[in-house]
């Protein structure tokens, strides 16, 4: 019924549709209002019922709205009375701004029908605004030079308000120079200029300040006011002046850079840049100069580190120069304070690097002392430390001499580091301290010493040949070969085998003790030997010491019995009583030992009786006696073995026999008892024969052999030395000799006898006596003999040294020579010989030397004739710098005596320096209006040379403005300064070039020259003019910020500053400063924010170019904006409904307007929306459309509608706006539910938990809200019964979850079904149905049951098997069910118990049990098994059954294994036939290796000697500079040795024995033995 109502309206809106198109067209003409701004809101306007023809009560029934533009609500409409009432105040200069009419448009907009009306309400404008001016204060710059009559415009103010209300007129407060012009601009706006009445004087008033008043046209009138401030600019007619003309100022040397030194200051009575003063060096080197200017605040500041010893004090003049190019001049002089900031230097002259000890008063060093500062930072003391055995004598001035104190000893100290330390006496003190090194030679004057005056040494007898049994050391306190000790071993009393020297033997290097031979503890205990140490000094000093050498007893000796003798005819026997009473005494074994200590303490033991306990014997004595009484049933005869064992490591033994007789009195004679026959010994074994026989003959002809060869190695060394005289055959020498007569590192020939031995334990050479020709020992003799000759001059030079004091004193005033600078190396400069009055060759003889007081060697002496030349050249500019005179001053010193002379060389100048300017080009600013006679300063020249040859005068080239003069500062140097002579005229000639020239006095003159470029400045006598006026310029309303418009132009005809032009706008408008700026340098005009057509099509802009003078130029710019399409269409809906019900006519869904800012084509519009829904648009009044159903909706379809309005303009590029309308279609109920399926299937497993949640259905339904809401429900069976579904399961009437409502059991319902009912809330409701079917799940609940065998019978279940039954026999077979179903019920048998493990066995599958193996007699008769049975459930169930087997006697025989033969013992092996075998084979594989050696050997050699085919050497020894290196040795040098290879050495060492010495006399006769281990395995000996 609603749904029907709510139709009928729609229905007659679309009826009535097309009627209010011809309605619109009687009444299309547009409704006119007018009210003044700022009216009150609520403040009646016009009746609009009324204006449009209605009846009251008319708009209310057909809904009337206003509509603006943009939907801002500025009117409301009662529609009750029709009355139109204003929405709030409105002003016009927010709406409108300066736009003229100001109309604001909107629409009436009626409905039932549609009708729409066209209104517009027009704002008049009141004055409500004052006039504004975009500052406070204004400022203007006017020089006091300005004419009469000159025009300053001014800022104009603004005004909001337009027409009459706006500023209309501007007037300026009363003053006596300026007036105020109003004036019209091109777009009706006025603004105001100033006018000079009179001529303005800035010394009168440099600043005025007027009052500007702007008035409009209202009633009464508005004003506003601002400040105008006028700066009088003053013209460049003042130089700078100093306050000081000179400033004088003191600086200490170590101030540190950057430090303040003196402020300057110069004022300029001119102001702004004409007043402005700028500070700079005048007239200084730039390389040089320490100091640097602040050019602003006049601060001179040190740019290096000053120091006094090079530059004493500094002259400088600094010049002041104003922004008019005026300067002005002072001086300044710095001196600099010295502080003490140099360190002593020392200069050494002679050093000695050594002194001889105990040498007498002796000259170390002499040096001189300097210190570059001045007064007491300069003086200087100088010490050493007292501690030392040294003192200073002062020479001369400032020389000093390092003297010994007394004699030196080495031995106390070696050397001494001499610190000389020289102080000044400034504040703080500085010092520097210079270390000698003096070393102090040694003299033999220390006798070696022992570190023991006697020394023991032990050693074990048996020792090996050439043992080390220790060693003995010595030192001597003296140095090098003074300190070389040499070991000795002294003559004994008695020479014999017995002596010391044939025992014991001595390294003569380190002392090291040696045995010649093994000792023997029986034969000698001790010996004693003298050993001597002697240093190798001249003369040479020596020391003894004693050493007592120990022999240590070893265990060698075996005990020897004395008693009972073993070696005699027949053996000993004792007779014993048959009544001896135990402990008697029978026998006393007697032994020595030849060992003393404890190896030769005996022990006594018994090894072996006839008759075990009857006999002991005492160990310690060898005493034997009885242990028991005898009886009857011992036997008569008994032997006695006994071993005596002495108590050495390892121990030695001896046994001994002793034969005991029982008698049974001493009165009966001794009948021997007839011996036994002894046993038949066994026949030896062959094979043990012939083995002995074979080791035997092998071992021979090994040992044999070996002798041969020995032998043939001796015949051969005897025919070397066979060889006395040898004469070298002519022609090359063979490749195994090489000639070294003249090369090498050693100075002298050699010649040694070389042995290399064996088994000396060392790879080492031992040389013994060494040939050393005489011309050695001449060597050394002249050697220390200089030595004396040195040590006596040194006598000499200190006996001399008081007479050196006064002579020193003879010439105190400095001998003085000149020389020209630049004069060529080598010039004679004076006689030394003559000016000194000493002999010819007296210089040289006493080392004259020339030291210059710089240390850098100027000068040369020649000490043969004495002349003093020169060693370079000289150059006076580089020593001196600018100082005269130029004086070098040196020392010449002079020994034995010790003497020093001061000299002076005076270094004249030349003019070898043509004057320099320091720059090419000088560039000096002169304004225009310069008076004649005004001096401008220019740069002075700088001239290395001195006196006449340095600069004398300057000229400058002719010219008709400038000449030039010469002055002197006060350093008396000589500068130019030019004079203008004749005004300027920067018209005439901008620029003038003038050449100045710098002249010496030199023979011939030189002369520099520098450009000068004077510039004429110009004056300020013009104002900037824009190159066009106007200008016109179209913009793109799309062109993007800070993009270029345009770019004016304005020239000056001045220059410099003056013609520097800076633009601005002129009198702009707010709106214009926010959209353009302008750049005041290049005169660009640039956008600050978009353009936009539709609010401003064109822009008035007025220019202002001011110059650097405050002079101005106007220009004027006209911009056209261009409208491009940059505006999108707009859509403003004045009525939209939300939702429609489906199935409802042709209804109205909304009503919307069009509109595009833009204008022409870029305005036009078409609106559309998508082909594919079922809606129409309908074009109504002007840019007003309708949208409308075309057919009945359905919402299962399509529940809600998304229609996107499109609405594009036809402008390049097109732009489209897009609105989208969400319609939604509201649901009727004609739509039953759907089941998601026809029929469900669920799954539960047996003996679930009861309101188990066991599945879940689902049914849809098309419609929405409560059509959509849905109820589920369970519809009974066909029989209720207690199994039926309602009472196994329930379901949730709002979800559709079913629940088990109980435990179910697989084995009693499997499944069943019920219906399900899914019905809507909808009026009528509708509903479906659908199948559930449960199917329940199988658990493993049940464990298996064993139908067979029974386990519940009376009596167990027995099964018989025979006792003859075969592997595999069926026992039986348990049966066995289970109620489950699956895998549940899949049963597993095994069996876990039997009587007999490993006799039955059950197959897992059927339950068969069956015998696994044969059965013996050994099994039991009974047996019992415990079987289980196992489902395959999870987890599994199990149940298990007992099975009783009893064996039946079968016809098996029991086995009986035979008994084991024990088996046959195998035969022990011969041990004496294998030992024999090993030693035979062993021999003989050592006999063949031997003789294959040999073989070799003589083959190699053969082959070697065929290789000397081309060299026949003559017999005998080869020459001493000929040397044998057939083999790869490091000897380079002539050395000679006869070598002997012996065969038994463990090592490679050379023992160098008997050296070759030719008939030389040599005093020193003692053998010098020395190993030079690094020769180990350096040659190869055939």
């Amino acid at each position: 019924m609603e749904t029907a109502l709510a139709k009928t309206p729609e229905k007659r809106q679309v009826a009535f549709l097309a009627l209010l198109l011809f309605v619109w067209g009687s009444g299309c003409e547009t409704i006119r209002y007018s009210i003044p701004e700022e009216t009150e809101s609520g403040h009646f306007v016009a009746n609009l019922a009324k204006d449009l023809g209605l009846r009251v009560g008319e708009l209310a029934t057909r809904s009337a709205r206003i509509h603006y533009k943009g939907n801002k609500q500025l009117l409301q409409l009662d529609v009750k009375t029709g009355s139109l009432l204003l929405y709030e105040k409105l002003d016009r200069e927010v709406l409108c701004g300066a736009t003229e009419p100001c109309l604001m448009h909107f629409q009436v907009l009626l409905e039932d029908p549609v009708q729409i009306f066209q209104a517009d309400l027009h704002l008049t404008d009141i004055n409500d605004h004052s006039p504004e001016f975009p500052e406070r204060e204004m400022l203007l710059k006017i020089p006091e030079s300005a004419q009469p009559g000159t025009v300053f415009p001014l800022k104009a103010a603004q005004d909001l308000d337009i027409g009459s209300n706006t500023v209309q007129n501007y007037t300026i407060s009363p003053n006596l120079n300026f007036h105020v012009v109003t004036q019209h601009r091109g777009d009706g706006r006025k603004y105001p200029e100033l006018v000079l009445d009179k001529a303005l004087d800035r010394e009168e008033q440099a600043e005025l300040s007027l009052t500007l008043t702007a008035l409009d046209g209202g009633a009464p009138p508005s004003s506003g006011t601002s400040t105008v401030r006028i700066e009088v600019v003053d013209i460049n007619d003042n130089a700078p002046e100093f306050l000081q003309s000179l400033y004088e100022v003191q600086v200490p040397e170590n101030s540190p850079m950057d430090s303040l030194v003196v402020t300057v200051s110069a004022r300029d009575l001119d102001a702004g840049t004409h007043g402005s003063v700028v500070y700079a060096l005048f007239q200084v080197d730039g390389v040089s100069q320490p100091f640097v200017i602040d050019e602003t605040t006049g601060e001179i500041h040190l740019r290096i580190l000053l120091d006094f010893e090079a530059t004493p004090y500094y002259h400088m003049e600094i010049v002041a120069t104003d922004g008019g190019a005026l300067s002005g001049k002072c001086t300044v002089v710095i001196r600099v304070l010295d502080v003490n900031d140099n360190a002593p230097e020392l200069t050494m002259s002679t050093l000695k690097g050594s002194i001889p000890e105990n040498s007498p008063e002796s000259v170390v060093a002499i040096f001189s002392v300097s210190d570059a500062d001045s007064g007491e930072n300069g003086k200087m003391i100088c010490s050493i430390p007292n501690d030392l055995p040294f003192f200073l004598k002062s020479t001369f001035e400032n020389f000093y001499t390092l003297v010994t104190e007394r004699p030196l000893d080495r031995e106390s100290t070696a050397e001494y580091n001499i610190t000389i330390t020289v102080s000044d006496l400034g504040t703080p003190r500085l010092q520097t301290q210079h270390t000698i090194t003096l070393q102090v030679s040694d003299m033999n004057d220390n006798a070696p010493e022992f570190t023991q005056s006697s020394y023991t040494l032990w050693v074990r007898e048996n020792n090996s040949p050439a043992l080390h049994i220790g060693s003995i050391s010595a030192t001597d306190r003296d140095s090098g070969s003074n300190a070389q000790l040499t070991y000795s071993l002294l003559p004994g009393p008695q020479p014999g085998p017995d002596a010391a020297a044939a025992l014991v033997s001595i390294n003569t290097d380190s002392g090291q003790l040696f045995a010649l031979r093994a000792l023997d503890y029986e034969a000698l205990q001790a010996f004693e030997v003298r050993v001597r140490a002697a240093d190798r000094g001249s003369p040479p000093l020596s020391s003894q010491a004693l050493v007592r050498v120990q022999v240590l007893d070893a265990n060698d000796n075996s005990p020897f019995v004395l008693y009972p003798l073993q070696n005699a005819s027949a053996p000993c026997t004792e007779l014993l009583p048959r009544a001896a009473e135990p402990g008697y005494l029978v026998s006393k074994v007697v032994a020595v030992d030849r060992d003393s200590g404890q190896n030769a303490w005996l022990s006594f033991q018994l090894l072996k009786a006839t008759e075990p306990g009857l006999f002991s014997v005492w160990p310690h004595n060898g005493e034997v006696r009885t242990a028991r009484l005898l009886s009857e049933r011992d036997a008569p005869k008994h032997r006695l073995l006994l071993l005596v064992k002495d108590n050495g490591e390892p121990p030695r033994s001896a046994s001994v026999t002793l034969h005991v007789l029982l008698v049974d009195g001493f009165s009966q004679p001794y009948l021997p008892l007839p011996d036994a026959p002894a046993p038949e010994r066994a026949q030896p074994d062959r094979l043990t024969a012939y083995l002995v026989i074979a080791l035997a003959a092998v071992s021979s002809l090994f040992l044999l052999s070996l002798l041969l060869f020995v032998a043939a190695r001796l015949c051969r060394r005897s025919r070397a030395r066979s060889l006395a005289g040898c004469a070298l055959p002519d022609g090359p020498l063979p490749a195994h000799l090489l000639d070294v007569s003249g090369t090498g590192t050693l100075a002298h020939s050699y010649q040694y006898e070389v042995c290399l031995q064996g088994g000396t334990g060392t790879n080492e050479f031992n040389f013994l006596k060494p040939v050393i020709p005489n011309s050695l020992f001449q060597e050394s003799s002249s050697d220390s003999n200089m030595e004396k000759v040195e040590m006596i001059l040194s006598n000499r030079q200190v006996r001399f040294f008081v007479v050196m004091l006064f002579v020193s004193l003879v010439r105190p005033e400095p001998m003085r020579f000149s020389v020209k600078e630049e004069t060529e190396s080598g010039s004679f400069v004076a006689s030394l010989t003559q000016d000194l009055g000493m002999a010819l060759g007296e210089l040289a003889s006493r080392s004259a030397r020339v030291v210059s007081d710089d240390y850098k060697q100027h000068l040369l002496l020649d000490p043969q004739n004495g002349d003093l030349l020169l060693r370079e050249k000289l150059d006076r500019e580089e020593f001196c710098g600018p100082k005269e005179p130029c004086v070098l001053r040196f020392q010449v010193s002079l020994e034995m005596p010790v003497q020093f002379f001061q000299g002076e060389l005076l270094i004249e100048d030349i003019n070898d320096h043509a004057p320099v300017f320091p720059d090419r080009e000088v560039l000096l600013k002169i304004l225009e209006n310069s008076h004649p006679g005004t001096l401008f300063p220019l740069t002075l020249a700088e001239d290395l040379d001195v006196g006449i040859n340095g600069i004398q005068t300057y000229t400058v080239s002719p010219n008709a403005h400038f000449y030039v003069l010469t002055r002197n500062n006060s350093e008396g140097k000589k500068y130019p300064e030019l004079v203008q002579d004749k005004a300027l005229d920067r018209e005439e000639q901008a620029e003038l070039s003038l050449t100045l020239v710098a002249l010496d006095g030199g023979t011939p003159p030189r002369s520099g020259t520098v450009l000068v470029r004077v510039l004429i400045m110009d004056v300020n006598d013009n104002a900037p003019e824009f190159v066009h006026s106007p200008y016109e310029v179209r913009v793109l309303e799309n062109s993007p910020p800070d993009s270029v418009i345009l770019n004016v132009l304005a020239k000056d005809a001045d220059d410099g500053n003056f013609g520097s032009v800076s633009y601005g706008f002129f009198q702009a408008s707010d709106d214009i400063k926010q959209t353009f700026s302008i750049n005041e340098i290049t005169g660009e005009i640039r956008l600050k924010k978009a353009l936009d057509f539709e609010k401003v099509t064109s822009y008035r802009v007025e220019m202002e170019a001011t110059d650097g003078g405050g002079l101005t130029g106007k220009g004027v710019v006209f911009i056209e904006v261009v409208d491009v399409n940059d505006n999108a269409p707009e859509i403003t809906i004045s009525s939209l409904t939300s939702s429609i019900p489906e199935n409802a006519a042709e209804t109205l869904v909304s009503i919307f307007r069009v509109g595009d800012r833009d204008s022409g084509d870029n305005g036009k519009t078409v609106c559309s929306i998508p082909d594919d829904l079922p809606f129409i648009l309908k074009s109504t009044f002007k840019n007003f459309y309708s949208l409308m159903t075309e057919s009945p909706l359905d919402r299962e379809s399509t529940a809600e509608y998304n229609i996107t309005i499109t609405v594009t303009d036809l402008g390049t590029p097109r732009l489209q706006t897009q609105h989208t309308i969400t319609l939604q279609v509201s649901d009727m109920n004609d739509n039953a539910p759907e089941f998601t399926q026809s029929s469900y299937t669920l799954w539960v497993r047996e003996n679930n938990s009861p309101a188990l949640h066991i599945g879940s259905i689902s049914a849809t339904d098309r419609d929405s809200g409560s059509n959509a809401q849905l109820t589920y429900s369970l519809l009974p069976g066909p029989q209720p019964d207690p199994d039926a579904a309602a009472a196994l399961v329930s379901i949730n009437a709002d979800s559709g979850q079913l629940f088990a409502l109980r435990a179910l059991d697989y084995e009693a319902l499997q499944a069943f079904e019920v219906r399900v009912r899914a019905a809507d809330r909808g009026s009528p409701p509708l509903s479906s149905q659908a199948l559930v079917r449960v199917q329940v799940l199988d658990a493993n609940d049940n464990s298996p049951f064993v139908l067979y065998p029974l386990q519940n019978a009376s009596a167990p279940c027995t099964e018989l098997l025979p006792r003859a039954a075969e592997p595999g026999y069926l026992v039986s077979k348990v049966v066995a069910v289970d109620r489950d179903s699956g895998q549940n019920a899949w049963l597993s048998f095994q069996l876990l118990k039997a009587t007999e493990p490993g006799l039955f066995s059950v197959w897992p599958h059927n339950g068969e049990v069956r015998t696994a193996r044969l059965l013996s007699e050994r099994d039991a008769p009974k047996h019992r098994l415990l079987l289980l049975v196992k489902d395959n459930g999870e987890p599994p169930r199990s149940a298990s059954v007992t099975l009783h087997v009893l064996l039946v006697d079968g016809f098996s025989q029991p086995y009986l294994p035979l008994p084991d033969a024990p088996a046959p013992e195998r035969a022990q092996p011969d041990r004496l036939t294998a030992y024999l075998v090993i030693a035979l084979a062993a021999v003989s594989s050592l006999f063949l290796l031997s003789l294959l050696l040999f073989v070799a050997v003589r083959l190699c050699r053969r082959s070697r000697a065929r290789s000397l085919a081309g060299c026949a050497l003559p017999d005998g020894p080869l020459p001493a500079h000929l040397l044998d290196v057939s083999g790869t040795g490091t000897l380079a040098h002539s050395y000679q040795y006869e070598v002997c290879l012996t065969g038994d050495s463990g090592n490679g060492e050379f023992k160098v024995l008997q050296p070759i010495v030719p008939n030389l006399s040599i005093q020193d006769s003692e053998i010098d033995s020395f190993n030079i281990s690094q020769f180990r395995n350096n040659f190869v000996f055939n």
